[in-house]
């Protein structure tokens, strides 16, 4: 680990008052802590800023045989979508956490077990979620340009004021038209303006 990184050994369980004592302590913050009985690397939340290098953490904890990485002092509103990508993450514990709730998340993680707050996988499911979607609209295919007539067409347009804004012929618009409805697999205006409906604010994005 980069020798300006500094940490802190603890033997067994995390102390509730030694990890108060060092964050309230100007001259001694560590940036991380050892729990060594638990093989657990843990990062303070206000300090990722700092230690933003995922590749290094990795190579410390492989190096070192820690199980897992754990994030604490989280708060309650805390950008939960950047702190999934650290390597091999196993827990997350917010603010003011006490030392007993520490003690039983360790446990929880030794035996194999995740210890993230609810509201936080929920984000996180919400996250996958709206991924695959996007994913399963780029399996459609569309072209740039198709988006665009779609989104024209759903503004309320018709074919010739599409091909107006376009600068293509009407002839055009409707090629393009029966493309996209073989892609998105609908048969009609009707059926297209409905898929945009549910489909074009994410395809767009």
């Amino acid at each position: 680990m980069d020798n300006h990184i500094k940490g802190d050994v603890m033997d067994n369980e995390i102390s509730a008052y030694r990890h108060d004592c060092f964050l309230k302590n100007s001259e001694y913050s560590p940036l991380f802590y050892v729990v060594n009985h638990y093989e657990l690397l843990l990062i303070n939340y206000k300090i990722l800023h700092v230690v933003d290098n995922y590749e290094l953490i990795s190579q410390y904890m492989h190096k070192n045989s820690h199980q897992g990485l754990v994030i604490f002092n989280v708060p309650k509103d805390g950008d939960f979508t950047k702190i999934k990508k650290w390597p091999n993450l196993k827990g997350l514990f917010y603010e003011d956490t006490e030392e007993l709730f520490f003690q039983k998340g360790f446990k929880a993680i030794k035996h194999g077990e995740l210890w993230f707050p609810r509201a936080v996988s929920d984000v996180w499911m919400r996250q996958m979620l709206e991924d695959e979607q996007k994913t399963t609209l780029r399996t459609h295919d569309l072209t740039q340009k198709e988006i665009k007539v779609l989104d024209l067409l759903f503004t309320g347009l018709q074919s010739s004021e599409i091909a107006e804004n376009l600068f293509i012929s009407e002839t055009t618009v409707r090629v393009h038209l029966h493309k996209i409805y073989q892609k998105i697999s609908v048969k009609n205006k009707k059926q297209a303006l409905l898929w945009c409906q549910d489909n074009l604010k994410e395809l767009s994005s």
